[in-house]
């Protein structure tokens, strides 16, 4: 009777590592690694925040600009795997603190804008390699604050 009992959980068990291993990888892809140049450069470029919004999960590379926002879109913090984000050429005057909750992002395009200084925050973005701040109001003293906290990128001011 015992036996009875127990086989079922067995199997039970073993259907459920057998499920792990065959769609562990799908269920897990939502929170994807970093992708290099050549890889990112493959995924959608979104050129729309509803669409965007749509699947999170699948939004690495964001492209709003040319778009007349006047503010940072807020919703944009919900995509965690996003890896590059252009807001150029939009009425942006300034950058929330929640940016620095995009900890993949690699590329961050914020050129011609209206703004005048970036968030401390922007230094928690460890894997930033490129930031685009040229054509905006920055202050040279705002320029080199904000070097000094991000060396290992690749400034274009």
């Amino acid at each position: 009777m015992k036996r009875r009992f127990y086989a079922p959980l067995g199997v039970f068990f073993a259907l459920a590592v057998c499920a792990l291993v065959v769609f562990g990888g799908s269920l897990f892809a939502q929170e994807a690694s970093l992708l290099d140049d050549a890889m990112l450069s493959k995924q959608k470029e979104f050129t729309s925040l509803e669409e965007a919004l749509k699947d999170p999960a699948k939004v690495y590379r964001l492209d709003l600009s040319h778009n007349g926002l006047a503010e940072f879109p807020m919703e944009i913090v919900k995509f965690t795997n996003l890896q590059s984000l252009n807001l150029s050429n939009n009425g942006i005057e300034r950058v929330p603190a929640e940016i620095g909750g995009l900890a993949k992002l690699q590329k961050l395009n914020l050129s011609t804008n209206g703004l005048k200084k970036l968030p401390a925050e922007i230094a928690s973005l460890k894997h930033l390699k490129m930031l685009d701040v040229s054509q905006n109001q920055f202050l040279t003293s705002e320029l080199t604050k904000v070097k000094t906290a991000l060396p290992q990128v690749a400034i274009n001011d």
